[in-house]
């Protein structure tokens, strides 16, 4: 792997193992009252072997009981990137092909198609979504410990939607 991403990833890596957090909220139904701390996973971090315990929480609102965690920042559902390696990437790329950054990066040719495949999309959504001024905007990375969680949120229900269905509801409001 080039210098410069590994330097970034390790970077990325501490930054997630403060576990910084928005606000708790249920991405299923809202719900920012009633939960209770359900356990842990663990997600291994970007740059070595190790890896990072993620807090499960249970929401107990009679209509939803279901788990669901909040992803620090800089991680992604998912996705095994972070947001700022796909805009590197995709900066790269447009000064040398694909199979020179593969080398570069230490990845390989057909892990570099899928990932600027999914950063071009992910990048194009972030730039539309920005411009209806959510609470994240202009970038999600800018305030993390205050919209990491709304942005993963609407993240995982427009690009996983089969698994953490549509955007969800707003029965709950904002629980800033």
């Amino acid at each position: 792997m080039s210098l410069n991403l590994l330097v970034i990833l390790s970077y990325l890596s501490e930054i997630a193992k403060e576990n910084q957090t928005g606000p708790v909220v249920c991405c299923w139904c809202n719900n920012c009252v009633n939960f209770i701390r359900y356990g842990f996973y663990s997600r291994y971090s970007f740059s070595e072997n190790e890896q990072i315990k993620i807090q499960r929480y249970l929401c107990k609102h009679d209509q939803c009981r279901r788990t669901f965690s909040m992803l620090p920042h800089p991680f992604l559902r998912i996705t095994r990137l972070p947001l700022c390696v796909f805009k590197a990437l995709l900066k790269t790329y447009g000064q040398q092909p694909v199979a020179g950054l593969a080398r570069q990066v230490g990845l390989s040719r057909q892990s570099i198609s899928r990932a600027l495949s999914k950063g071009r999309s992910i990048l194009s959504w972030l730039r539309e979504e920005a411009q209806t001024d959510p609470p994240w905007a202009p970038s999600p990375c800018l305030s993390p410990s205050r919209h990491w969680s709304d942005f993963i949120r609407m993240f995982a229900a427009k690009f996983y939607p089969s698994r953490y269905g549509a955007a969800p509801p707003t029965e709950y409001g904002n629980c800033l």
